[in-house]
């Protein structure tokens, strides 16, 4: 998909929308606390968007006036999504409310924080959750989207593909980082039971990367120590793939390879480049440094929850043997990363921290 709001005047919003299929007119919904949503098409005449060879009619204009919504001009908050995908392309800023700063957070984990998440979409006008689940294209339009000054970004893109794109956009860059074992705990507890849940065959299209690893955790006997450990044992090549170091493929690798101990290295380099690095083991600092950062307390008081039984199973994970080859990486890198977090929390950040087995 391919976006952009030429302009918000009051009473006028245009810009233009290009679907994937071509031969399909965009609809979008304009959306507005209290109201239902108006549903309009995308296809006024733009030629300067065939000319650039974005589209092949240019048939993809939009014009929302006060004939469509007549007290455009004195709403607050309106918003404008595409109606079947509902991904966002434009949100009214509300001066005051949103801060006029572009952010992205780097977070491995795969269940969703609502809570910390809905404080977060409290603070900017526009925001991106999971965003490794659009395509490349749509995530370097959303990136280079030069008209809104206050939107968020989260999830777990690769690092190297979107670095300079993201500098050149003037993102400020963060990371949460996670003990892995902890995280493959919540990972497999969470697709246990979304395997078993009504909404099973819906999971790969929300959820990049994990389709593999559903019926595997579907049948993990969790409560039985001997049992997974045979069933890790029948681990076959692409659900080692969708195991294998989460954190260190987002930090260090390029798309399409597979974590090697030099990755990790990369990772440190691409951690020690960003304005926030953090960990889930010192939240409470994390939110302290985003604070300063940004100007704005925009985790607020919501802290991640878990699982109560990670904590049990991750323990569980650690006696097994295959799982510590396929986290290795991302365990040098968490203790790495959290020591370097912890010198500068006690005022030793002068203390080099490095990958001394990298090759």
């Amino acid at each position: 998909m391919f976006f952009n709001v030429d302009s918000d005047r009051g009473a006028v919003i245009s810009g233009w929308f290009a679907a994937d299929n071509p031969a399909v007119s965009a609809r979008l919904a304009i959306r507005a606390p209290g109201r239902d949503e108006v549903i309009v098409k995308a296809d006024i005449q733009r030629d300067d968007v065939r000319d650039l060879g974005i589209h092949g009619t240019g048939r993809v204009g939009f014009r929302i006036d006060k004939s469509i919504v007549p007290d455009l001009d004195e709403l607050v908050d309106v918003e404008i999504v595409e109606a079947d995908s509902r991904l966002p392309i434009y949100r009214r800023l509300q001066p005051g409310r949103h801060l006029e700063k572009k952010l992205i957070l780097f977070d491995a984990a795969l269940m969703p924080q609502r809570r910390v998440l809905d404080q977060i979409r409290d603070n900017f006008a526009l925001t991106y959750f999971s965003c490794e689940r659009y395509s490349l294209e749509t995530t370097l339009v959303l990136i280079g989207n030069h008209h809104p000054t206050s939107l968020v970004v989260t999830g777990r893109p690769n690092v190297n593909r979107y670095a300079s794109h993201l500098d050149n956009a003037g993102f400020i860059k963060t990371a949460l980082l996670r003990e892995p074992y902890e995280e493959l705990a919540e990972r497999l507890l969470f697709l246990n039971l979304l395997s078993r849940s009504p909404s099973a065959h819906m999971a790969s299209s929300y959820l990049s990367g994990v389709a593999p690893l559903l019926d595997f955790a579907r049948d993990l006997p969790v409560t039985d120590r001997t049992g997974m450990v045979a069933h890790f044992r029948q681990l076959d090549a692409e659900q080692k793939r969708a195991i294998a170091s989460p954190m260190v493929r987002m930090l260090g690798c390029d798309v399409g390879d597979e974590p090697e101990r030099r990755h990790v290295s990369i990772a440190l380099d691409n951690l020690a480049g960003m304005d926030v690095v953090g960990c889930r083991d010192h939240y409470d600092a994390f939110r302290n440094l985003m604070w300063r950062t940004l100007g704005a307390d925009v985790l607020g008081a919501e802290t991640p929850t878990a699982f109560s039984s990670v904590a049990a199973l991750a323990a569980d994970l650690r006696r097994v043997g295959v799982i510590g080859d396929l986290l290795d990486h991302d365990a040098a890198l968490y203790k790495l990363a959290r020591e370097a977090i912890e010198a500068g929390l006690s005022g030793k950040a002068d203390v080099a921290h490095r990958d001394t087995q990298a090759t």
